[in-house]
């Protein structure tokens, strides 16, 4: 990806990930959705802002380049910013006990710009371009568990809690 690129991808992803976290009031949100948007206040539904805007960044590089191996690294810069999101979180959670949202944005725009700058990186690694079938694989298991675990059946780990 060229610089320009990089720049819009970081800037269209965050808005679009951002936007994400508003479409649970629209009077059209039906249960579908609820497996993709997040729905409620935690910190693992609010991975799915992180999750499926690298997803559509595979998608954008996979169709604009014409070859399926670019699915892998950003989905892999996308996982790879879940545990970052969670530990962050956590990290101040532990100290203050409640949510401060100036550093939810904070962290989750830190998490955007780290997730496109690990995919440019891991794009030139030949085991991220010759592992897609592992990677489309893992991107179904994602998606069925992050939107199953999130919406359907949360399970009592604190990061499905809602904190709000």
């Amino acid at each position: 990806m060229s610089r320009k690129e990089t720049i819009w991808a970081i800037v269209l992803l965050t808005i679009i990930g951002t936007s994400m976290h508003f479409v649970h009031h629209l009077p059209f949100f039906n249960h579908f959705l609820g497996y993709i948007f997040p729905v409620q206040e935690s910190v693992m539904a609010h991975t799915k802002m992180v999750f499926y805007p690298s997803l559509l960044l595979s998608l954008y590089l996979v169709v604009s380049r014409r070859d399926i191996r670019e699915i892998g690294a950003p989905v892999l810069g996308g996982l790879a910013m879940v545990p970052a999101i969670i530990a962050c979180f956590f990290a101040y959670w532990v100290f203050v006990r409640h949510e401060i949202m100036a550093l939810d944005v904070l962290i989750y725009i830190a998490s955007m710009v780290g997730f496109v700058l690990l995919a440019k990186r891991l794009r030139r690694l030949q085991l991220v371009r010759r592992g897609w079938p592992i990677w489309t694989v893992l991107i179904l298991i994602d998606i069925f568990l992050t939107g199953f675990l999130t919406y359907n059946y949360p399970t009592g780990w604190i990061i499905f809690a809602d904190l709000s």
